[in-house]
């Protein structure tokens, strides 16, 4: 008799579980296509995006190439409009990376061609764009300020340099260059010599940067530090030598050119 009962169990259970998977059958059959419907759309979506992604960025490269083409010796119109609107383009409807890129590069083409305002605006407004990466962001204040070392209103170049050059800023060395030659223009002479002597031994400055600080202490007036100068307190044999004649005053070397922006590599 108990194997009969259990029998009749066993027969009860499986009959519940193909009522249950009668009932709800539907269900996981419509779960699954929702599943893999959903996988599909992402894939498509992902393989969309990306392909987006490669298009902005062969606009992209396509007008970085005009805009270099436009400006090589002397400007060309022709080829700069073009290459300007493609641009303008981008830094309006692109991805968010790129919208820095085409930004940067639009203010060097204005610089090039004779539109100093208007690349000067271009750039102000990358660095005060609160959702542009603040790396981009900075690299603009240090781009403007390069090209208007010579010419701006020194006191506010000044300042925004200044908010670079703190230490852990990744643009500190450059934006202390560009402060020391500003130095220069204004007369501030020890203050530029100081500042250059820490770029002769600064790790985080690149070699041609300090090289360049090297030779531009040789340019200044005796009184400012000369490389690896010894502190005034410091005893050596010849303390008491005669200083050696100044070197001529020579013109101050132009600061080294800001990183170029460059396109992301596309990805297949």
């Amino acid at each position: 008799m108990p194997d009969i009962f259990d029998e009749v169990e066993e027969d009860l259970r499986a009959e519940r579980a193909r009522a249950f998977g009668r009932r709800f059958a539907g269900t996981g059959i419509a779960l699954f296509v929702l599943i893999l419907a959903g996988t599909g759309g992402y894939v498509y979506w992902k393989q969309s995006r990306q392909a987006s992604a490669n298009a902005v960025a062969n606009r992209f490269i396509t007008a970085a190439g005009d805009a270099d083409r436009a400006t090589k010796g002397k400007a060309d119109a022709a080829l700069a409009a073009p290459a300007s609107a493609a641009l303008a383009e981008i830094a309006a409807t692109g991805p968010e990376g790129y919208r820095v890129l085409a930004r940067l590069r639009l203010g060097a083409l204005q610089w090039q061609t004779g539109q100093h305002t208007q690349a000067v605006a271009t750039w102000q407004a990358i660095s005060d764009d609160a959702s542009a990466p603040r790396l981009m962001a900075d690299l603009a204040v240090l781009i403007s300020a390069q090209h208007q070392l010579d010419t701006a209103d020194p006191a506010p170049l000044k300042n925004r340099l200044q908010a670079l050059a703190s230490t852990g800023n990744p643009w500190r060395p450059m934006a202390e260059q560009l402060l020391a030659l500003l130095d220069v223009r204004t007369g501030n002479t020890h203050e530029a010599a100081t500042i250059m002597q820490r770029l002769t031994t600064d790790p985080m400055a690149p070699e041609d940067m300090r090289q360049m600080a090297a030779d531009v202490l040789t340019t200044l007036p005796p009184d400012a530090p000369t490389p690896n100068a010894r502190t005034p307190n410091a005893q050596t044999p010849n303390a008491l030598a005669p200083a050696a004649p100044a070197a001529p005053v020579k013109p101050a070397p132009k600061p080294a050119p800001a990183p170029a922006a460059h396109a992301p590599a596309a990805h297949g």
